[in-house]
Parts: structure tokens; sequence; C-alpha cells
């Protein structure tokens, strides 16, 4: 997928050939400039694991080679040849746990797609080797959330759970979604609109992350099983917020059906940011739909 993000001159950090669908389903993501922790030397030697990790997350690079899974796909769409769901991505460690973190987005606790379960299973075989090189002991962590608590959200994990009696270490970084940057425009949606301003700022940003229009009917109009993969996600989005977008995907109308997401995300958000936030300002502050934040354990 191509992210706006992308198109302001970020490097690519997943990449397929041209084979434009949607998330994973045509992989690629935006991963720019990574906010690494900045600590004091004194500080390093207490918790290295957590800081070493980080570096080597941010700055190592794999391939990572896995299948779509079609399993959520009924009849023939769900049972090509092998060479139709095979994939590559190439990134950082860091760029691709944040593209599988967007990808097992769910909304209350339900997830809108499957098809990059392989993508997940493999990037975290990859990212626990390079744990087993600067300690082993480690936990790795990355969510995507619109802003914090928000009914949706995306969340990997690698790594085992700290064993209750230890003393964990924790190093941070956050890494760029191929959402887009938000919180200015949250900000002056919250002093025109209030709370309704805000919530459709986001929704707008999580609908277009999700299925960007050029890209989606790219998609739509190609080959299986990614066509059928891409229906399905819109379909379960669409019924988990309880509206339909059947007409408009049937009809490869990608921006019609984005409209009916919107709408009814945009209602969903409003009502859990009024219950949340103080003020519609101090929801804007804590938006963070652009981002990926990454959680280092280590202990």
């Amino acid at each position: 997928m191509v992210s706006r993000a992308a198109g302001r001159g970020r490097d690519r950090a997943v990449s397929t050939v041209v084979d434009v669908s949607l998330c994973l389903l045509l992989v690629s993501a935006a991963v720019g400039t990574l906010a690494l922790p900045h600590d004091s030397p004194a500080e390093t030697s207490r918790r290295p694991a957590p800081a070493a990790t980080v570096e080597a997350l941010a700055t190592g690079t794999t391939s990572v080679a896995y299948d779509l899974d079609t399993a959520g796909l009924d009849g023939e769409a769900g049972t090509n040849a092998a060479g139709e769901l095979a994939r590559v991505a190439h990134g950082s460690y860091a760029g691709l746990l944040a593209e599988a973190a967007v990808e097992n987005a769910s909304i209350d606790g339900r997830a809108l797609s499957g098809a990059s379960d392989g993508f997940e299973r493999r990037i975290r075989v990859a990212v626990r080797n390079v744990t087993r090189a600067t300690g082993g002991r480690t936990r790795i962590r990355a969510t995507w959330v619109p802003y914090p608590g928000a009914p949706t959200r995306g969340v990997v994990t690698a790594g085992p759970r700290p064993p209750p009696e230890a003393t964990v270490a924790a190093a941070r970084m956050t890494v760029p979604s191929r959402f887009p940057t938000s919180r200015e425009r949250a900000r002056r949606a919250a002093r025109r609109s209030g709370y309704r301003g805000v919530a459709l700022v986001l929704a707008r940003a999580t609908v277009v992350g999700w299925f960007p229009p050029d890209d989606t009917r790219l998609a739509l109009r190609g080959d299986s099983p990614v066509d059928a993969l891409l229906a399905e996600r819109y379909r379960r989005t669409a019924s988990t917020l309880g509206t339909s977008v059947a007409d408009p995907v049937g009809a490869v109308e990608p921006r019609r059906a984005n409209a009916r997401l919107v709408a009814a995300l945009s209602r969903r958000f409003e009502a859990d940011l009024r219950s949340r936030f103080d003020s519609p300002n101090a929801a804007a502050d804590a938006v963070r739909v652009g981002q990926v934040r990454v959680v280092v354990m280590a202990w």
C-alpha cells in the first residue's frame, strides 16, 4: 500500500511488485525516522538489553517470506495455487513490526482480517532471532491505536512474558504508521466542532489508512485472492460498525464505501471520546493515529 507518508518522501520499509491491493495484500508501508531513546551512559549501563534491542530493531533489516491466509474465504477464492498467495516483505525489523501491528487491527476486539496472519508469524520468528543476540529474555510489543483506549487498535508481540518476580527494564521508540498524521488537524477540528470534529478527523484518517481509494480500486478489479480478501475485509469492517458497503464494493466504488465507514466509525469514536476525555482539546492532544509505538522489555 502506498501511504501518504511515503508520498512525502519517506523511505519505503516494505514493498512488493505492482500487486496493488490493501494492507499486506499489496504489501507496502512507510517507515520514516525512528524516535530512539536518549539515555544517559549511566542509564544505559543499568539496562543495556532493551536499549540494545531498540537499536537492533531500528537499524537491522530483514526479508520475510509468507503466504496470504485465505482461511476466511469461501469457495474457489480460498483455494488458489500457492504461487498466487506467496509474498515477500523487506524492511527494518521495527518497520515490519509496525506493519504487522497495523494489519492486526480490530474493532471492539473483533479482527478485521486474517489475511496477514502468516506475515505476523514470520516477523515474530525474525524478531525473536534478534532478541537472542541481545540477551534473549526480551518481550517486544508494537501497538497502533488512534488514541489511548480507542475501540480500534492493532497489536503484535514477540517473545515470552517476563516472570512475575523479574525486574523489568524497558525502552521505547515510535515508528510512523501508514495513517495520516492528524493531531494538528484534530486540534483545529476540536476548536471548530468539538468532539464530533475530532472524531471525524480520526475516522477519515483511519479509513483511508485501511482502504486507500486508488489502491483499493485497483485491488478490487485485480486477481484472486487479493480482490476477495479485500472485499471480505470491507465486509467485516462494515459489519462490526453496524453498516453495509456491499453495493459500493460490488460496484468497485471505494470512495463511496469509505464514506459509509467514516460516518459509522466517527459516531463510534465520538461516543468514546466524550466518555474518555474532559474536553475536545484534550481528545485532540491524545491523537496518535500516525504512529506505532514499540516497547522493548528485558529482564
